[in-house]
């Protein structure tokens, strides 16, 4: 009989894998669900099989090849589920081996369970991945090792990370918008100015009429590209390149992150959408029990925007001495005046952690407002422009015509 293999989830929310014998998918089905078990995936071994040697997961799915933040958080809220359960660390993330997506995370899920029976902690295995698992990962990790609450801390850290996701994609949003309505204006300012113009040009050429200021001004505009055009490709490309070599320096980090504080109207986006990283994650750090310093180190090193990062800095030397955070906040210039006495308040009662979760709620209703109103405002505005552009080069072109029908005189 042909073996098939399955993959099934029982009452408790726990993941059963294995392969049966039987006539027909049909009768694998019934005996899975006669031991109580509901079936996700059922595939011949032949299939399974051919599907590996195509370079697919032994359960049929491909493997892409990068650990996206969503495979970071399904990692977490996994691994917790399992935890909680019960069931042992080794055998939790031998479940979920079997169930990522990401080739790398698969590889290092491998590496981290043989680590840990070699006797290192979970967190010392994590290490070993700095690229994939950051310090604030590690700190929660460590932390929950520590006091027994594991899982609770993984999923503090899925909590997180969704955060941060929604902020990213709200980010990018607020970003891309304007970038596809700016880049379809310039696709279709490029195709009337090297394309309709050359082809009425060659038309009006052809009429021997006397061709006005402003039609004459766009005949030339439109030479001139066509001849230039592949030279300012070239540039373009050039300076493309050279950008992105220079943001992957220190120095050129620093430039665009303080650009980006200048920009107007996008400089309130960047401020708050940093001001929200650092509240929630700070938050997230100090309700899991990781001491304020180390907090303040960890996002210190992963603020978004480096003006930031050396502002946390200045705060943490300020804490180290036994101050409040208040007071070295006000004075950075970064932190709006509601933030440093929210962050006072929580000081002097006790509840720091819950006051940055709340102004971390705030900010990030900020940015879905911002991101709104960008939309219902960018949009008229920029199609508004277009129409001027494409309405100028039109009547430009058309002039001529209306002189013909106007009784102008020939050249």
């Amino acid at each position: 009989m042909p073996q098939f293999f399955y993959k099934a989830w029982d009452r408790y929310a726990l993941s059963h894998v294995g392969h049966l014998e039987g006539v027909d998918e049909d009768e694998v089905v019934g005996m899975l669900h006669n031991r109580g078990l509901i079936v996700t995936h059922l595939s011949r071994r032949e299939e399974m099989a051919r599907a590996a040697r195509a370079g697919r997961y032994r359960l049929g799915r491909e493997l892409h090849q990068r650990v996206t933040i969503d495979d970071k958080v399904l990692f977490c809220q996994q691994l917790a589920v399992l935890l909680e359960a019960g069931i042992p660390l080794l055998k939790s993330l031998e479940v979920l081996s079997i169930q990522v997506e990401s080739r790398p995370l698969l590889v290092a899920i491998h590496h981290i369970r043989q680590d840990i029976e070699a006797g290192k902690t979970f967190r010392e295995a994590l290490g070993r991945y700095p690229n994939m698992f950051s310090s604030f990962w590690l700190n929660l990790v460590e932390t929950g090792e520590a006091s027994g609450h594991l899982a609770q801390s993984l999923n503090q850290l899925a909590r997180y990370l969704e955060a941060m996701r929604s902020l990213q994609r709200k980010a990018l949003t607020a970003l891309t918008y304007p970038i596809v309505l700016v880049v379809g204006s310039v696709i279709a300012v490029s195709v009337f100015v090297l394309k309709i113009i050359p082809s009425m040009n060659t038309l009006l050429s052809s009429l021997n009429v006397q061709l006005p200021l402003l039609t004459r001004i766009v005949i030339g505009l439109s030479e001139a590209a066509r001849h230039y055009f592949p030279l300012g490709v070239v540039l373009l490309v050039a300076a493309g390149i050279m950008l992105r070599r220079a943001l992957r320096t220190e120095s050129g980090r620093w430039v665009l992150d303080g650009l980006l504080l200048q920009i107007p109207v996008f400089k309130h986006l960047f401020v708050q959408l940093q001001l929200a990283h650092f509240a929630r994650g700070l938050s997230t750090l100090l309700e899991s029990g990781v001491p304020i310093l180390f907090g303040l180190e960890i996002m210190e090193t992963s603020a978004i925007n480096k003006h930031y990062g050396r502002a946390i800095g200045q705060v943490k030397e300020f804490v180290r001495e036994g101050k409040p955070m208040a007071e070295p906040m006000d004075r950075s210039g970064f932190f709006p005046p509601m933030v440093v006495q929210m962050i006072q308040v929580g000081e002097e009662i006790g509840e720091l952690g819950k006051m940055l979760d709340r102004i971390a709620n705030y900010y990030e209703e900020r940015v879905d407002t911002f991101i709104q109103r960008l939309s219902q405002l960018f949009e008229p505005i920029a199609i508004s422009v277009m129409a001027v552009v494409i309405g100028t080069l039109v009547i430009a072109m058309f002039l001529p015509i209306f002189s013909i029908a106007g009784g102008s005189p020939v050249r």
